[in-house]
């Protein structure tokens, strides 16, 4: 029963009420009807629901009034918009491009229940940690907030700590949008399609991850060790001993925010074209070489060091791709570069990508319609911004199954070129991706690699042919013996049983009321009849209203 489920699930019922009333305020009051809300929880009295809504919200796009809505319910909320906003293969473009709006931008929390979180993660009074400490943040989000620090052995330091309650807070909203995505697969016609309950419990492992700050400082040492060799980047340094999950402390970055460097001092005696190269060349080396990328490059946590380093701030969210993947990557880009249809149906192919759902046909005539597009578009003017787009509407309709890093990848891959053109206006990622490319099919055809995967299939090969012989006779064993047993699937009768239920049921149902019909008809000639044969007429007429209504709201006559 699902109060049940909310009364075990629901950590904050107040928290569920100011949901559903904004969902009705901004004109959503059909969802929280077709959650069967009504039902299941106003009628026991667990929320009551605000009815009221503002006409003027209603004339705003159905995009922009759930971003209203998620900017309202706060922190959660937000993430959670920030995330699908990468995710046009789940949310309509137009909803992707409104939730691009969500800011983090939040009031700052009190300095002392800084000082308080600070003094009782390190175990430490703060005076002992540190020379000085900033009173005012430099930043302030929804999930943290950063302060300017110095050490006693004078290196400056960024501390970030952890918003107050941030976790309890978490908690219930994950809950709260847990069972609403259980109803939605419940309720809704194209609710399983679009699978909102693992939509869910994907964002819940981000999310956890992003406030768990050790993992972030895994993250920044892992950078460094990737980039010790390259000086073109600097990555920060951690203090492992002032850091916890609430608390962490780093090096300062001192330097210009890279959309603000046209207009520094440093602007005359740096090379932004140079800049622009090297920023993409850390990016593809990330993901290329790597496979380990920052996965938010926005202009606000790119820095440019006086000389000429690039730096990034803000190692919460990063995606991984592993080998299966960056080959695939390899290839649909070279096959993008070549126009080559056929090369882009086998790189999704080779991914192991496509579902039950996928026409093959189909996925490569949208493909060869998509290069034909591209066709006569010099290579300098092929543009990620336009094609990447392209291909995630052709994932999309073809139900082809990508991990969710792609996504985030092809964001990182537009959000660079678009860095990169505002310092270059000659910069082409698509060219900069070429020869990252070209080393990774060098690579992968490499003596050694080749040998590898032969070594590699012979191994499989022996195993395989080593196993046969005891497989096969345990078949045979089981055959002489009658306990083999062959399962099968056949769909679309998954429900066969439940109506075969339903009909009988209906059957036995009508032959009840036959039976109080029939047998009221021959009390009624009896000397006691009326009286019983009225009842009985009675019950089967309340009987027969019953079956109509349950037929004729089922849609089925």
């Amino acid at each position: 029963m699902i109060t049940h489920g909310i009364n075990r699930k629901f950590r904050d019922i107040q928290r569920l009420q100011q949901i559903l009333s904004l969902l009705t305020k901004y004109g959503f009051g059909y969802i929280v009807d077709h959650l069967d809300m009504e039902n299941n929880l106003l009628s026991k009295k667990i929320v009551k629901i605000t009815r009221a809504k503002t006409p003027d919200l209603l004339n705003l796009s159905t995009a922009e009034r759930l971003r209203k809505i998620l900017e309202e319910l706060g922190p959660t909320f937000i993430k959670l918009g920030q995330i699908l906003s990468v995710r046009p293969d789940l949310i309509p473009t137009e909803f992707c491009d409104e939730f691009e709006k969500l800011q983090n931008d939040v009031p700052a929390f009190d300095f002392e229940q800084v000082k308080e979180k600070i003094e009782y993660e390190l175990k430490e009074p703060l005076g002992n940690l540190f020379s000085n400490f900033s009173v005012k943040p430099i930043a302030a989000a929804s999930l943290s907030q950063v302060h300017f620090a110095e050490l006693k052995t004078g290196e400056k330091i960024a501390v970030k700590v952890q918003r107050p309650g941030i976790n309890k807070t978490l908690m219930a909203d994950l809950d709260i949008l847990r069972i609403l995505a259980e109803l939605a697969e419940k309720h809704f016609t194209n609710g399983k399609l679009y699978n909102p309950v693992k939509i869910v419990d994907e964002f819940t492992k981000t999310i956890l991850r992003e406030i768990d700050f050790t993992i972030e400082a895994r993250n920044i040492e892992k950078f460094r060790r990737n980039f010790k060799e390259d000086d073109s980047v600097y990555i920060m340094k951690i203090f492992t001993h002032l850091s916890t999950k609430k608390i962490l402390t780093m090096e300062r970055i001192d330097g210009i925010k890279i959309n603000k460097f046209k207009e520094s001092k440093h602007h005359d005696s740096l090379d932004e074209k140079q800049i622009a190269i090297n920023g993409a060349d850390i990016i593809f080396k990330q993901i290329f070489t790597h496979g380990f990328f920052h996965a938010d490059p926005h202009p606000g946590n790119i820095f440019i060091l006086k000389n000429g380093q690039i730096a990034f701030l803000d190692f919460g969210m990063v995606g991984r791709i592993s080998q299966t993947m960056k080959k695939g990557l390899s290839d649909i880009l070279i096959s993008i570069i070549d126009r080559n249809a056929r090369g882009l149906v086998e790189a999704f192919v080779s991914m192991d990508t496509l579902t039950k759902t996928t026409d093959l046909e189909q996925l490569e005539m949208d493909l060869t319609d998509f290069v034909d597009n591209y066709y006569d578009i010099p290579l300098k003017d092929l543009k990620m911004e336009v094609f990447f787009p392209d291909i995630i509407s052709i994932i999309s309709q073809n139900h082809i199954n990508i991990p969710s890093d792609f996504f985030l990848l092809s964001k990182v891959l537009i959000t660079i070129e678009g860095i990169g053109k505002k310092l270059n206006p000659d910069f082409n990622a698509v060219i900069q991706t070429k020869p990252f490319v070209e080393e990774l099919l060098k690579e992968r055809y490499s003596p050694a690699n080749l040998s590898k995967a032969i070594k590699d299939f012979v191994k499989n090969l022996y195993l395989s042919a080593n196993l046969f012989p005891k497989n096969f006779t345990v078949i045979l064993e089981k055959i002489k013996r009658g306990t083999l047993r062959i399962e099968f699937e056949h769909r679309g009768l998954e429900n066969l049983i439940h109506i075969l239920d339903k009909i009988s049921n209906r059957i036995s149902f009508s032959m009840i009321i036959a039976a109080l019909i029939i047998g009221s008809s021959i009390i009624m000639r009896t000397d006691k009849g009326p009286t019983l044969g009225i009842i009985g007429f009675t019950v089967a007429g309340i009987m027969g209203l019953w079956l109509a209504i349950a037929i004729l709201r089922s849609g089925k006559m």
